[in-house]
């Protein structure tokens, strides 16, 4: 259980890695004014290429060990459904258009632009993953720095992506500027513009009047929203942070202001980038900010709540495993009911983990009785199964005096007072605590039920000398007379 929650954060971390890493392939065409052409950032395409490669062939080996584990069990549709859109999320698509040597220039611009349907999957892949981490019964449910962190990821990244794209894009308006002018000037007819399918002694200077990056004059071609990328030379920039940061502090800033800054130009292509800008702020204002204070708060009444399991005295002595387990079941009984019975911890559990539970806290206990103790842990843990959970509010009465004894009684926490009519008090258990008159936490009572369990001709039950009543809420298991004899 352990083991799978670290493979799920591992493989919650490599998608989070990879859609922040994916938009470094925009930035590796670079803009050379001085030969109006296209150059690629090698340097870059080689690192976002070697590191894109790692993370998927990682992510490749999760989903075989999904299929192998999940699919016999779960099978079918869904597992089929996400496997094919992890498939999809995957293919080396950026990587094998940098190594195409015919795609070049402005082919790559083209062919880069339908990659962007992979990066979506890849973010409704990753927020679905973080969806279910931070559900009731997720790895991070309780982890209120996972969701704010995550969403201000998303504010980032938000801004880190359109400000790759409006560098990108800035390219390819350039470009198509220079397309343009080439109509009319038979010397130019290189259509890709890549630096080196051009032809070193043609001058192609006479590009400057028609599309001028420089001067900031649009009186012959409007470049729109990505006038600002071409006047301040960022497309021209091979420095990578600088060039980095400048696009990301571009796409923050317009995506607080919900794109109302965007001066766009006719092309359609360019409005519905602005449009799509102002849609995405829009949405991570009411949407993400709204859904952060509402996981926020459930991560905390979770989290508290789990801290009032974990105060629980018997808690420590479970193992990790079983730990997880009820971690697991409590969360998804919070979801259902919206309350957790902290006092009532051992009741209401599905039948295989009550079992487990009730092995590792009913031995100890039973140890304590002295015709116990030489059991073995087999014969010790058979015994368990048939022990059941109980609780009891303050002042009940849960044996009189004079009554039969039909079950034996082991405190795991709480207070009980022991008495007869005549002030008398004797107790099972510690003959030290026959002073105080009480049963506390690891206590027992009805011990005489063993001997009358041994006797194969006994029928009458015994009686009880004294009467049990509960000075506090009291939790304990029981094990009825007829189990005992069994």
């Amino acid at each position: 259980m352990i083991k799978l929650a670290i493979k799920k954060k591992i493989f919650l971390l490599l998608s989070v890695i990879a859609i922040i890493l994916d938009p470094l392939f925009f930035y590796i065409p670079v803009i050379n004014d001085e030969k109006k052409c296209i150059v690629m950032d090698k340097i870059l395409g080689t690192t976002a290429i070697s590191l894109r490669s790692v993370i998927d062939l990682f992510k490749i080996i999760h989903f075989i060990f999904e299929l192998l584990t999940k699919l016999p069990v779960k099978g079918r549709m869904r597992v089929w459904l996400v496997f094919l859109i992890d498939i999809l999320a995957i293919l080396p698509l950026p990587q094998v258009l940098l190594n195409l040597q015919k795609v070049r220039g402005t082919e790559f611009l083209y062919a880069m632009s339908f990659s962007l349907i992979q990066y979506l999957l890849r973010v409704i892949r990753t927020y679905y993953l973080f969806t279910e981490a931070t559900g009731v019964t997720g790895i991070l449910a309780e982890a209120t720095w996972a969701i704010v962190g995550f969403n201000i990821l998303l504010y980032m990244q938000g801004g880190h992506v359109f400000g790759a794209l409006w560098y990108f894009y800035a390219i390819g308006k350039l470009t198509g500027c220079w397309k343009k002018a080439c109509q009319n000037n038979t010397g130019c007819h290189h259509s890709s513009f890549y630096c080196e399918d051009m032809i070193s002694t043609r001058d192609y200077t006479f590009l400057n009047d028609f599309c001028s990056i420089k001067s900031g004059n649009t009186s012959d071609y409007n470049f729109g929203l990505y006038n600002d990328a071409l006047e301040s030379g960022i497309v021209e920039v091979t420095n990578f942070p600088k060039k980095l940061l400048h696009c990301l502090q571009w796409g923050l800033q317009n995506l607080s202001a919900f794109g109302q800054n965007l001066q766009t130009s006719t092309d359609i292509w360019e409005n519905v980038f602005a449009i799509c800008m102002t849609n995405f702020g829009v949405v991570l204002f009411v949407f993400l900010i709204g859904k952060m204070q509402s996981d926020t708060a459930r991560s905390h009444k979770i989290k508290k709540k789990w801290k009032e399991i974990k105060q629980w005295p018997n808690f420590g002595e479970i193992s990790s495993d079983v730990k997880e387990q009820m971690r697991t079941y409590k969360r998804e009984k919070w979801e259902e009911t919206k309350r957790v019975d902290v006092d009532n911890l051992v009741n209401d559990l599905p039948h295989e983990l009550g079992i487990k539970i009730k092995r590792e806290l009913c031995i100890k206990l039973i140890k304590n009785v002295k015709e116990f103790e030489n059991w073995s842990e087999k014969s010790l843990g058979f015994l368990c199964e048939f022990l059941k959970p109980v609780f009891f509010t303050e002042r009940t009465r849960i044996i009189r005096e004079g009554e039969p004894i039909d079950e034996m009684l082991f405190v795991l926490k709480g207070n009980l007072w022991t008495y007869t009519s005549t002030n008398v008090t004797t107790t099972s258990g510690n003959s030290s605590r026959c002073r105080e008159n009480r049963l506390k936490d690891g206590d027992f009572f009805g011990e005489e039920l063993v001997a009358w369990a041994q006797n194969e001709h006994s029928s009458n039950l015994p009686i009880s000398a004294r009467t049990i009543q509960a000075l506090s809420e009291v939790e304990a298991f029981v094990l009825m007379a007829d189990d005992l004899k069994h």
